[in-house]
């Protein structure tokens, strides 16, 4: 199953390919002085502990170029002075058919989004009148809420506005929390694999990030050194219980040819390779597979931290599939039982 199109890439644990492996990135003996793996090991374990405050201040900065957008964002996240809510910049959202959107903030616990609309925005009618039709199409699409900022006023009416949208994100939290369920945003939790294993089955919306393969087979109770070949590093293995599904952690990142391209609405990903004789080979293999994949993909966000994520379970998508194109795989759930496949 996965012979036959290995390539070797440098780095160890970088994404790839199914058939694709990695080779540690080493000199001549391909040995990690031990002194260099310490100090990887001990900066690795300050990251984690540190993952909240850095991907807060990441999103901050990221906004940093627009004055208003992050004078508002800011003066909202410490107004609402809670670090168990989580927010996610630029959030991906279906509008219609082939249109999407990308929100300034969203709040995933509480379904909230908001957008922080500069002068600029009201110097057409068409324009306020095409953010409106926006804002209508993302709230009957998500069943999410939509609030808008309105940055024509004064300072005084712009803290208002923030002010009335952190109530609301404050009330709907409080709801969920007598309702007991609020699910607190915690990083180390969402990045430990033993949490999720005890829970047994996990979804797309738990947000599952991981910080290597060798997570993501403790998850499965797979074998770690299955993962290798050598110095190399396969591009996934067989789920320990279910031999006709996949551990699988493809990367968005070209790797000797191979490219995995995650669609926007993250619902299809095309396998596929730069060479024309190796793109065919590949699809001829996979021709109408009943094989399933447990994606975790990896990828860079928009903040520019990596990790493993869980995007769900595909199977191959035998109408789209195509030798000039590549295998398709299309998500036919976004949730699974951890020990066995229903």
């Amino acid at each position: 199953m996965f012979t036959g199109w290995l390539t070797c890439i440098p780095a160890v644990l970088l994404p790839h390919s199914l058939g694709r492996c990695t080779t540690a990135n080493a000199p001549a003996t391909r040995q990690m002085p031990i002194a260099s793996f310490v100090r990887r090991h001990f900066r690795k374990k300050e990251k984690d502990m540190n993952y909240k405050l850095e991907y807060i201040t990441r999103l901050f900065q990221k906004t940093s170029n627009k004055a208003i957008e992050n004078y508002c964002l800011t003066r909202l996240w410490h107004r609402l002075d809670n670090d168990t809510i989580k927010i996610v910049p630029q959030q991906y959202v279906n509008r219609h058919a082939d249109k999407y959107a990308l929100t300034d903030v969203y709040f995933p616990q509480v379904k909230i989004h908001i957008e922080v609309n500069e002068p600029a925005h009201y110097n057409s009618q068409e324009r306020i009148e095409a953010d409106e039709q926006r804002k209508r199409e993302i709230e009957s699409q998500t069943g999410h809420k939509v609030y808008v900022i309105d940055c024509r006023n004064e300072l005084s009416e712009i803290h208002r506005q923030i002010d009335e949208i952190v109530l609301i994100i404050k009330n709907s939290t409080d709801e969920l929390i007598d309702n007991d369920s609020f699910k607190p945003w915690q990083p180390d939790i969402e990045r430990n694999p033993l949490h999720w294993k005890e829970k047994k089955k996990i979804s797309v919306s738990d947000e599952i990030s991981f910080n290597n393969i060798e997570d993501i087979c403790n998850l499965f109770d797979a074998d770690f050194n299955k993962t290798k070949r050598g110095f190399l590093r396969r591009g996934g293995i067989l789920h320990p219980k279910n031999n006709g599904t996949i551990l699988w952690w493809p990367s968005e990142r070209t790797r000797q040819g191979w490219i995995n391209k995650l669609s926007n609405d993250e619902q299809e990903i095309i396998e596929t390779h730069a060479e024309a004789h190796k793109r065919e080979k590949h699809f001829n293999e996979h021709l109408n597979t009943s094989e399933l994949r447990i994606v975790f993909f990896y990828h860079r966000d928009i903040l520019g931290l990596t990790s493993y994520k869980f995007k769900g379970l595909f199977a191959y998508d035998n109408e789209k599939s195509r030798p000039e194109i590549g295998t398709v795989w299309r998500r036919i759930d976004d949730k699974i039982n951890i020990e066995l496949i229903d």
